[in-house]
This record gives C-alpha cells, structure tokens and sequence, in this order.
C-alpha cells in the first residue's frame, strides 16, 4: 500500500469522525431546545434567573448559568467559547431574555 492511499483512507475517517461529531451536537441541541419548549418561561420583568444550570433563550441558544456569571454554550446549534463569562447587566445577558429552563440537564 502506497503512502497516498494511507493518506486518504486516514483523511476520510477524519472527515467522517468530524461529521458524525457536528451531527451529535445538532441532535444535542435539538433534544435541548425540545425538553425546554415544555417548560414556562422566565418572566424578563422578572430578573435574572437564581438557579444555576442550563436555560434556552429567546433566540433558542443555550446558556449556562454559575455563581461566576453566564456562559454562552450553543448558538444556533454550534459550541462556542464557553471560557467567556458574561454579567446579567454589564453583559447584556438580559437582552436575551426570557430565559427558558432545561430540567434534569447536568
């Protein structure tokens, strides 16, 4: 076997890998935003949310609460940076509201 042919074989179970990797997070964030679609919303007048955990906002995209700030995890399905902290206030996570909580998601 040719170092070329090793090449490709190993370039598409990469590819495939990757594929099947994006196809796990769109089905993640599909069974998110439908366990969520049950739950009442979050009152914007309201406040901010006490609980942490996970919420869906207005827009569908997944948020993680801590007691260190908000943590933006989905948009439109995709992972983003969720080092980045965000305040309810000086991060305009509010903008984002109503915030939908996700149950039983760890």
């Amino acid at each position: 076997m040719n170092s070329s042919a090793f090449r490709t074989t190993d370039s598409a179970t990469v590819l495939t890998g990757l594929l099947g990797l994006a196809e796990r997070a769109v089905a993640l964030a599909g069974f998110l935003l439908v366990r969520g679609a049950a739950t009442p919303a979050i009152d914007p007048r309201a406040g901010e949310p006490t609980r942490p955990g996970l919420y869906r906002d207005r827009d569908g995209d997944i948020w993680q609460k801590s007691p260190e700030g908000w943590r933006l995890c989905l948009q439109r399905g995709v992972a983003v940076d969720t080092m980045t902290t965000w305040e309810w206030n000086d991060g305009h996570v509010r903008d984002y509201a109503p915030f939908v909580p996700l149950p039983g998601i760890v």
